[in-house]
């Protein structure tokens, strides 16, 4: 019986599998914020994703008199969180988390930032225009 042709099989097999598992847990395109609506109350929803010390966008603009409610999603592998100059504040979210804050309406420009020491420092911060 002829066992090299397993033999060169193996390898061959296990290098395919090492290729389909690199593929699979490889880098991913990096995920992008879902766009802005209005929902059925009125409010103005914006999702937010928190990454590589920043928020995306950066920049928020109410349209005139919307309460303003941002979805925010942490999508970085160190803990965020998103805080107001207002004193509103979601949860500290570990990666794939998300918290709702609403603002309520605008009026006029509010800073926000990620609370974590150092990251407002580090320029973690968006700024809200109503």
């Amino acid at each position: 019986m002829n066992r090299a042709p397993r033999r060169v099989l193996r390898p061959a097999a296990a290098v395919a599998a090492l290729v389909l598992v690199l593929a699979a847990c490889g880098p991913q395109p990096p995920e992008e914020p879902a766009e802005a609506f209005v929902a059925d109350d009125g409010s103005y929803h914006v999702p937010v994703l928190a990454r590589d010390m920043r928020f995306d966008p950066q920049e928020i603009t109410v349209p005139d008199g919307r309460r303003l409610v941002i979805e925010l999603k942490n999508v970085d592998g160190m803990p965020h969180d998103l805080a107001t100059a207002t004193g509103l504040q979601t949860p500290l979210l570990p990666r794939g988390e998300t918290a709702t804050l609403d603002v309520g309406v605008v009026d006029g420009t509010l800073d926000a930032w990620c609370a974590v020491t150092g990251h407002r420092e580090a320029g973690m911060v968006m700024t809200i225009t109503g």
